[in-house]
């Protein structure tokens, strides 16, 4: 047995990471008896959050239903809290952002510290993995980052940086830190070309250790235990149910170039939704699970919906499980944040992603999928089409990206 520490970000209130955490735990643990402990690099070391799988050592789908979308007794409330517009924060100095990262990581050194410290003696290798790592959140992350590296380093533990996204600018001190953690790195996957020619546009020999391989979230089939019937396949025409996952549009304020009113985005979202009434199906609305995510759909979609039947608005997800549940339950979604579409495309339902970010773009395009993407500036023919299910051939391409995964680990766990 080989015990590998995992850190990156499984407890954000955005369960796309947690996510991502349960896939590759469970990618592990198809490598043979190994042992995961996790650790956030913002909260510490969280181990009993996190399933433990036995290993089955092989690519196929387990003998169980799929999770249940419905919050259980004794879950924690969803959180509601609409993001401001981000004036204040835009008329606050970069220096001064940087310092108040830097202290908030001083407060919290002694725990974090002494927990990762103890985390890491027990490893036999450490892996920095999953979820956009490599960026300079006005130091939080290279901060963060740079802490699991120099640990592991301080004690001969060999380090991984295994499927994460890295995107620039970088501030100076940023630019060291992570290229110090990149240089020390033995091995480094990222998840879409973009973050590639970003690392080595900064650094040319990081090329000899550096690849591009797919999301882990590809695995949540195994993950979760899916049989292919549980995760929706085999219902392709009829009345089904259009799953939409909304994203607040102020997230594109921090992460592109592109800008959508909260307005404008809610009444594309209320099109949506006729659209599919339209056609004859039913409409769930689900988030991530992110607060504001939860707020944008109560206070600018739910109310454009009222009094319509047909549609239902699914719990906000508080765990993991409850957000693949929701997902499970749909013929079809249309949805925004990268890891509301990668579970359903890994379930073979016919998914179509919403421009934004360039790591969804990226990754609809490696599948050869850059037609499942929704344009929300000229998208009427291409919601009539994903309303439809219509959708080129995906499971060859997204198989290959899965075998590449399991190998690349595999080679890790060696």
């Amino acid at each position: 047995m080989k015990k590998v520490l995992l850190a990156g970000v499984p407890k954000s209130p955005n369960l796309g990471d947690g996510l991502i955490a349960y896939t590759l735990n469970r990618i592990i643990s198809m490598r043979g008896k190994h042992q995961v402990i996790h650790f956030d690099l913002l909260d510490g070391r969280c181990d009993q959050s996190m399933p433990i799988y036995a290993a089955r050592g092989g690519l196929h789908y387990a003998l169980a239903g799929p999770p249940s979308p419905a919050p259980v007794q004794g879950a924690p409330a969803p959180a509601l809290k609409l993001n401001n517009a981000g004036s204040s924060k835009k008329m606050t100095p970069d220096a001064l952002r940087r310092l108040k990262a830097y202290w908030i990581h001083r407060g919290k050194n002694e725990k974090l510290n002494r927990e990762l410290k103890q985390a890491v003696g027990e490893s036999e290798a450490v892996l920095i993995g999953g979820g956009h790592l490599l960026i300079d959140t006005y130091w939080t992350f290279p901060l963060a980052v740079r802490r699991v590296a120099e640990e592991a380093k301080r004690q001969g533990k060999p380090l991984h940086i295994l499927l994460v996204g890295a995107r620039g600018p970088w501030s100076a001190q940023a630019k060291r830190w992570l290229l110090g953690v990149c240089r020390y790195a033995a091995s480094i996957a990222v998840r879409d070309e973009d973050s590639k020619r970003f690392l080595l546009g900064l650094d040319p020999k990081l090329a000899s250790k550096t690849v591009t391989l797919a999301d882990p979230a590809l695995f949540t089939p195994e993950a979760f235990g899916l049989t292919e019937a549980a995760a929706g396949r085999e219902k392709q025409t009829g009345k089904r149910t259009i799953g939409l996952g909304v994203m607040d549009p102020h997230e594109m304020n921090r992460h592109c170039e592109l800008r959508w009113e909260r307005e404008a985005c809610a009444d594309w979202w209320t099109q949506a939704a006729k659209v599919a009434l339209g056609a004859g199906h039913s409409v769930s609305f689900f988030t991530n699970g992110a607060a504001s995510d939860n707020a944008f759909v109560e206070e600018f979609v739910k109310p454009r919906l009222a009094g319509l039947k047909g549609i239902e608005f699914s719990p906000y997800p508080t765990t993991v499980e409850q957000l693949v549940g929701t997902i499970a339950s749909c013929d079809s979604v249309i949805a925004q944040r990268l890891h509301a579409c990668i579970p359903s495309l890994a379930m073979g339902k016919p998914t179509y992603g919403l421009i934004w970010d360039r790591k969804l773009e990226n990754i609809f395009a490696d599948l050869g999928m850059k037609s499942q993407l929704i344009d929300f500036r000229e998208s009427r023919q291409q919601l009539a089409a994903a309303v439809d299910g219509r959708m080129v051939e995906s499971g060859p391409a997204i198989d290959e990206k899965k075998l590449q995964l399991y190998e690349h680990i595999g080679r890790i766990l060696q």
